[in-house]
């Protein structure tokens, strides 16, 4: 594949950067800021979102392969409840035996595909057993099932136990700070550019000929400057 010469694209972007000094102005402001935004959200997911996940995947899989681990060590009736007991206790976790049951043949996954392959890495690298995981069935749950000789070791954790739930909540205060500070500079940046853009009317006015009689300097120091030097010069024009 070919790339298009330098030349080439720096014409495609000037053919579509905008024209207008308020335009422009805003693309300024607006388009470093989007590029920060997106870097900074990356930068948390990649470093953050996905390491806390992976870590609370490991935690609990471990979780789930102790209570295997246990039942399988005794699969009584007594030793099951104790199991059950100690783990909703210590570990959150709601444990549930199936007996001559097998694991579903239909795979749920999730849209946020990350999740459920983070998830099923760390409970392959701690279960020797097959088992099987639903993300999507309970919003606020993880169900997760283990194969064994007698049945089917059933497992239902709360969500934020395999995932960082809060995660939006970063997302959306960022969202809504970079709104906030898109709006004061945009309203401070309009300021400036009306000072300009009046400035050019009245010019492009008195060019034709018409007569501007309220038009005042105003805007920037230098703006103000050129609007003086503008309305000398079409004094001394005039007289």
């Amino acid at each position: 594949m070919r790339l298009m010469p330098f030349n080439v694209w720096t014409r495609w972007i000037k053919r579509r950067v905008p024209t207008s000094l308020w335009g422009r102005s805003l693309l300024i402001i607006v388009l470093p800021v989007l590029i920060m935004q997106a870097a900074v959200t990356w930068a948390f997911f990649d470093a953050h979102w996905q390491a806390v996940t992976a870590r609370l995947s490991e935690g609990l899989a471990g979780d789930v392969a102790w209570a295997a681990e246990s039942y399988r060590d005794d699969p009584s009736a007594r030793n099951l409840a104790l199991i059950s007991e100690r783990a909703e206790r210590s570990m959150q976790l709601s444990i549930a035996f199936q007996p001559e049951a097998s694991l579903p043949a239909e795979e749920r996954r999730g849209a946020l595909g990350l999740v459920d392959r983070t998830l099923e890495k760390a409970l392959a690298s701690r279960l020797d057993q097959p088992f099987w995981f639903d993300t999507t069935r309970y919003p606020a749950y993880v169900d997760i099932r283990v194969q064994e000789a007698d049945g089917v070791l059933r497992v239902i954790a709360p969500r934020e136990r395999a995932v960082a739930t809060q995660a939006h909540i970063f997302v959306l205060w960022l969202m809504i700070a970079t709104v906030l500070l898109l709006a004061v500079a945009v309203l401070f940046i309009r300021n400036q550019v009306r000072a300009i853009e009046r400035l050019a009317h009245a010019a492009e006015a008195f060019g034709r000929g018409e007569s501007v009689p309220r038009f005042k300097p105003h805007g920037a120091r230098e703006v103000r400057a050129a609007a003086s030097a503008f309305l000398d010069m079409r004094s001394r024009i005039q007289r």
